[in-house]
């Protein structure tokens, strides 16, 4: 009796320690596979937003592989903006969301506008130290802007920078899109992007990956919509516009907490030049109304129907106005930094209307637009503080115009967008590929350097070597301004290599016509640290050139750090003080000049 009493007694507690087994034994073999397959490395290039530089492992770039879990069969391009692991004091580091206009798309990064903020940020500063990291991809919305914002904050942000929500409806994990097909709730979608941080999730998720039969063929436009009519005010307009709501209260919340400084712009997009993309006949009918209107000079009235034709145009690849009324109130409640883009387009626009001379397409901003968006983000940073403190007056600081590669390369993926859906309908795969290669050839033969530009585009071909072959054309056949362009830009690709900065530097520093690209170039190469004294000497040289002695004196005195002996350098602070009135101080660097030249 006493045993089975002991039985009776312990069979509880056995019958909780099997269910406990039972009930843990699943998670346990989970855990035990995600262990293994992390340890084994399985997609270990994708693990991490941000990834050390081979042969610098000092510097950190965006990992261009981590964007591939925003896509079932596609890779976004992100920026390749390098920043140091280890923020150094006096830093402002500044981080940059959205979609493809904040990409930069069509453009390469430094000619997103992104590029001229980090330009305007070197110029106009002094004694700080600055890092642009763009973070912006093609065809993301809300979800990966939320996502994003919780894994930049152990890199230090001192300010995010946000333009999006044209793809709140077509974008990866829209509601009307065809990526991943999760519908419109907001938790779900939010738990399975949580998810792609296990590597069995990735495991299964790269084994149901199908590639899509038209990639090739199709623009990411008409391969990404699902539900390509969204009705104003109907259940997937509403939808969008509410994950756009939550998704972003979240974003700014997190940083606003976080004691991070948020700007951000309102959306803007062409009106007048852009018919609807839907064959909605409201939508048609006001658009015309606004052509009329804009001939008969009632700007006032144009805009306003022009307005009303993109809300009804029920093709959303334009952000519905409700997404810069969520913006607005965001503004408010949060006390964010406001940059209204949407007025800056319509006022930099020659009708005075957002049209064609902002826009290359239907809302991507061109070269000039990129500049003008660029500029009003540092205006509204050079307002606060550090900046505020660090600002200087540069009159060199003039955005060169892009280069002639630039130009054909960013050109031919817009014939490319608008050769077929949804800008031109009811034509085949075919008849829409043959209609974008016919332009494509017509293009290659404009001149050589178009030819450079299109083919890397077409053909993927890496943009440095492309770049390479315009910088020695345009060398054999002296179009130095040229040159000076392409070697800007090839800089922006190659900034830790000295060897070719100080080729592209020597190029045109003695060329006075060609100080602002060349002012500039240096002060992109000097934004990384160089333990090579020529980039800040040549600078400070091309400041005292304007008797700018206020921009000069930093660079001398980094000049003198880096080699105190350096006679180009004591030869410009002679220079220095003799413009600064101290003939003391000049006549000491002069003595100190000649004793260097005699020791060499």
């Amino acid at each position: 009796m006493a045993n089975d009493s002991k039985q009776t007694q312990t069979s509880p507690v056995k019958n909780l320690i099997f269910w406990v087994v039972t009930i843990a034994f699943p998670f346990i073999l989970l855990a035990l596979v995600e262990l293994g397959l992390r340890i084994g490395g399985y997609n270990e290039e994708a693990r991490d937003l941000f990834i050390e530089l081979p042969n610098n492992p000092e510097y950190l770039a965006p990992n261009p592989a981590f964007s591939t879990r925003y896509f079932p069969a596609f890779q976004p391009q992100i920026a390749p903006n390098i920043f140091l692991k280890d923020k150094e004091p006096n830093t402002f580091r500044v981080f940059v969301f959205g979609g493809s206009s904040t990409q930069g798309f069509p453009y390469n990064f430094y000619n997103a506008f992104s590029g001229r903020l980090e330009e305007m940020l070197l110029m106009n500063t002094k004694d700080i130290n600055v890092e642009v990291i763009n973070l912006g991809m093609t065809a993301v919305n809300s979800y990966v802007v939320w996502d994003l914002s919780s894994r930049v904050l152990e890199y230090e942000p001192d300010a995010v920078v946000i333009y999006a929500g044209h793809n709140e409806f077509y974008g990866s994990f829209g509601v009307g899109s065809s990526q991943f097909g999760l519908g419109t709730n907001i938790g779900l979608k939010r738990t399975i992007i949580r998810l792609k941080d296990l590597s069995l999730f990735q495991l299964i998720e790269n084994m149901m990956k199908k590639e899509m039969p038209d990639a090739k063929k199709r623009t990411m436009m008409a391969r990404v919509v699902a539900e390509s009519s969204i009705e104003r005010g109907g259940e997937l307009y509403n939808a969008g516009a509410e994950q756009f709501r939550e998704n972003m209260k979240d974003v700014v919340s997190l940083f606003s907490e976080n004691n991070i400084p948020v700007y951000i712009g309102t959306l803007a997009s062409k009106l007048k030049d852009q018919k609807p993309l839907s064959d909605n006949e409201e939508s048609m009918a006001a658009y015309q109304a606004g052509m009329k209107a804009m001939n008969e000079g009632i700007i006032e009235e144009a805009y306003e129907k022009f307005m009303e034709s993109k809300e009804l145009d029920q093709i959303r690849f334009r952000a519905p106005e409700i997404m810069n009324e969520i913006i607005r109130e965001l503004s408010e409640t949060y006390d964010l930094n406001l940059v209204d883009i949407q007025k800056v387009a319509g006022d930099s626009s020659i009708s005075g209307i957002p049209d064609q001379s902002f826009f290359t397409d239907h809302l991507h901003p061109n070269a000039r637009g990129n500049q003008i968006i660029g500029e009003q983000f540092f205006y509204k940073i050079a307002e606060n503080e550090p900046v505020s403190s660090h600002y200087v007056d540069n009159e060199l600081n003039i955005r060169p115009e892009i280069s002639t590669f630039e130009k054909a390369f960013s050109d031919i993926p817009i014939v490319r967008l608008t050769s077929g859906y949804p800008f031109i309908k009811g034509l085949s795969e075919r008849e829409e590929y043959e209609n974008f290669d016919r332009q494509y050839r017509q293009r290659m033969k404009e001149s050589y350097v178009d030819s450079i530009g299109v083919t890397a585009w077409r053909n993927n071909r890496q943009i440095t070597l492309a770049l390479a072959d315009a910088v020695n054309y345009t060398s054999r056949v002296g179009d130095t301004v040229s040159v000076a362009q392409h070697y800007y830009e090839l800089a922006n690709w190659q900034i830790l290599n000295d060897k070719l900065l100080k080729k592209g530097v020597n190029y045109s520093i003695n060329r006075r016509d060609l100080d602002n690209y060349n002012a500039l170039m240096l002060e992109k190469i000097l934004s990384v640290k160089r333990d090579d004294a020529y980039f800040a000497n040549s600078l400070s040289a091309i400041y005292l050139l304007h008797q700018d002695l206020e921009n000069a004196e930093p660079w001398l005195k980094t000049a003198e750090d880096i080699a105190p002996e350096m006679p180009e350098m004591l030869y410009n602070y002679a220079r220095y003080f003799v413009l600064s009135g101290d003939t003391i101080a000049a006549r000491d660097y002069y003595q100190k000049y000649m004793n260097a030249v005699r020791k060499n």
